[in-house]
């Protein structure tokens, strides 16, 4: 009898502890970022990288610890950013939103799909909301991810038709510059493949340098002047400047070229 009231004493231990284990793996415990009177999961997407044309989504748990429903939709649109409840349309959030019950947790399903080329490159955003008809700077669903062209789709046929992109040199010195003045140089880009090379986006890592294509897309066997003026007013020292191109050849899609120099 000792034995059987032992057992039962171990068996409500074991219940309790499980019980235990599970309550605090709630999704609400989870939530742990506030906005308004709601409290959210996370605060940015978990994607390493993205592709053009490709649809991603992420989840992201909102919960209402309060007794009473809170209204919750969105602050800013993005074409390429939409979010839904779980189990509900997009429509239904472009609608208005929904209400987040009392002392529920819901999941939020946050999609990102690139169309636009000058996206290419890194992508930054950050969705926000409005709780209640207030909307919350506090907090916001960031999403801060690479943008990339998917060349895996293409054929062995087109990777071997492929535009092939050239440049006589990555780099390019200005030597010194006095302060205030301005450096000018000219890389030659050259199309080495069987199709046209497109420039699809430029970036550079400061507006002191500006770069001017003499055009966009390239014919094969073509060559083409890509102009870069450094500006120099407000500068001072060794000067180091990235120039990022992104095309569409599938062997290098993105091409860095450095200006440099100094300017006393």
């Amino acid at each position: 009898m000792i034995y059987d009231m032992r057992m039962k004493i171990y068996g409500l231990i074991i219940i309790a502890l499980l019980v235990s284990a599970c309550s605090s793996d709630k999704p609400s415990k989870k939530c742990i970022y506030p906005a308004g009177d709601l409290f959210f999961s996370k605060e940015k997407a978990g994607w390493k990288e993205v592709y053009m044309d490709e649809e991603y989504s992420d989840t992201v748990l909102v919960y209402n610890p309060t007794k009473t429903g809170i209204h919750l939709e969105s602050f800013n649109h993005f074409p390429e950013i939409s979010c839904r409840k779980i189990g509900h349309s997009r429509q239904d959030w472009s609608l208005g939103g929904y209400i987040v019950e009392p002392g529920t947790c819901d999941t939020l399903i946050v999609t990102l799909c690139i169309k636009n080329e000058s996206m290419l490159g890194n992508y930054y955003n950050v969705l926000r909301f409005v709780i209640n008809g207030e909307v919350d700077y506090d907090y916001g669903f960031m999403i801060d991810v690479p943008v990339r062209e998917d060349f895996e789709r293409w054929s062995e046929e087109e990777k071997a038709q492929a535009p092939h992109f050239t440049v006589d040199s990555t780099e390019r010195d200005f030597g010194t510059l006095r302060e205030g003045e301005e450096a000018k140089m000219v890389f030659k880009i050259q199309n080495r493949g069987k199709r046209n090379l497109i420039i699809r986006k430029i970036e550079t890592t400061c507006g002191c340098t500006a770069v001017l294509p003499s055009q966009r897309v390239l014919l094969p066997d073509k060559e083409m002047e890509l102009n870069v003026i450094f500006h120099s007013a407000g500068r001072n020292g060794k000067q180091r400047k990235v120039i990022t191109l992104f095309c569409n050849d599938p062997r290098q899609p993105m091409i860095q070229l450095i200006v440099k120099g100094e300017v006393n």
